[in-house]
């Protein structure tokens, strides 16, 4: 048997010849055509729960295969979704949960229609669509960080208008002094400018966007007049006088995401949600059923393997120790590492927050945003991992099982061992 160490480094070594690899392995090249294939006719939870391949698909590529027979409770995620923070998925302890409902999240477009005056002298009451979430201070647009989404508006019973509104790095350049922070102001002046650039054959001076009082997005139906292109009273097709009323039955809004401008961009959430639905999202999740199955079939030989391919995985993701503390196996790699017993018995506040003390202590937990700190952690648990537990393939190491050894030295006896 391969000692922990080096296999997971024959593994980590070229993730992407890796996972190439599995992928072409034919029980996984089958799900994942099967996958790809149906995916685009799901649109609603019912529609994924009744394909119970897919849905089971779905549920290993989140790291969720043990619960794919809770159905009433992944249900629950599902429709609860996550816009709320007292949703089901946010109050669960396990970030899976969340990552899952973003990914099958079947969201309907935001929408309202004007109404007509209220009585002799009011005036008409325009279509308003506010966000659900405030936008923060500042939103990260940097790098492949993007929302888009389509605002379509009805200006009477057969017209039709509406503009794809992309906001990235690129087109917050003009309006944002920094797209890494740009500001609420600047995310709806972005946006107040591609509705304008797009011009009167679209929504130019028919809807504005703005910040409310909750510092959340709302886009707004406005009256448009215009006497055309020879700029004169009267006339027909380009010069005929265009006259659209602000409110009223006749005027619609509607706010809906669309899929992302490429595969590699992340979706931001600007107050209207991140879903685009799960056939936008398939190259992300079948990505996430590759990598879960290679963990899975690693982890079949060895539990180790596993566990360092995950907390590789997890690593750069961290915020704090309270993280690793509600994750039972980052937990579980984190205690190898530094030596404390498998179990906290944190059954109070004060006793998990001695914990997280100590974790914090014993990991530099920021210093995992580099891979080198990532890769030389593994390793040392990998090592650590070998001493504790797979002492037949590496005899030698049985001498320092419990002596303490330093985990450096570990490392280096397995390099030596395996010629690297």
């Amino acid at each position: 048997m391969t000692d922990t160490l080096t296999s997971y480094r024959l593994i980590a070594r070229d993730m992407t010849t890796s996972l190439k690899r599995k992928a072409a392995e034919p029980t996984v090249a089958r799900e994942t055509a099967y996958y790809e294939a149906h995916i685009g006719k799901v649109k609603s939870v019912d529609d994924l729960m009744a394909d119970q391949r897919l849905y089971a698909y779905a549920m290993k590529a989140y790291g969720l295969e043990d619960m794919t027979y809770a159905k009433a409770f992944m249900r629950k995620v599902l429709t609860d979704g996550v816009a709320s923070a007292t949703s089901f998925a946010n109050r669960l302890a396990d970030d899976r949960y969340v990552a899952f409902a973003r990914a099958f999240s079947f969201p309907k477009a935001a929408s309202a229609t004007g109404t007509d005056p209220a009585g002799f002298g009011r005036a008409a009451a325009p279509a308003t669509v506010s966000a659900d979430a405030s936008l923060p201070e500042t939103t990260d647009f940097s790098g492949r960080r993007e929302a888009r989404f389509v605002i379509e508006s009805r200006l009477d019973a057969a017209t039709v208008q509406s503009v794809t509104i992309t906001l990235n790095a690129a087109t917050l350049a003009g309006t944002a002094r920094d797209p890494a922070k740009a500001t609420r102001a600047e995310i709806a002046a972005a946006i107040n400018a591609q509705v304008a650039a797009s011009g009167e054959a679209s929504l130019e001076g028919k809807v504005q966007v703005g910040i409310g009082v909750d510092n959340a997005l709302f886009f707004e139906t406005t009256a448009f007049y215009s006497l055309g292109e020879d700029g004169a009273p009267g006339g027909s097709g380009a010069n005929a006088d265009v006259n659209v009323y602000a409110g009223g039955t006749g005027r619609t809004l509607a706010i809906r995401n669309v899929p992302l401008s490429g595969l590699d961009r992340v979706a931001v959430d600007v107050g209207f949600g991140t879903a685009l639905g799960p056939d936008a999202m398939a190259q992300t999740v079948t990505d996430a059923y590759l990598r879960q199955s290679l963990e899975s079939d690693a982890g079949a030989q060895d539990t180790g393997v596993r566990l360092a391919l995950y907390f590789a995985r997890k690593a750069p993701t961290l915020a704090s120790a309270y993280d690793i503390l509600g994750d039972a196996a980052l937990s579980q790699v984190a205690n190898t590492v530094i030596g404390l017993p498998a179990t906290s018995g944190a059954a109070t506040s004060a006793a998990l927050a001695r914990r997280v003390a100590l974790i914090g202590s014993k990991i530099d937990i920021a210093s995992f945003r580099d891979p080198a700190k990532v890769e030389s952690f593994v390793r040392r648990f990998a090592a650590i991992w070998d001493a504790q537990n797979n002492t037949q393939s590496a005899p030698v190491l049985a001498l320092f099982a419990s002596g303490g050894i330093d985990a450096e030295m570990l490392t280096s006896l397995q390099a030596s061992r395996s010629g690297r």
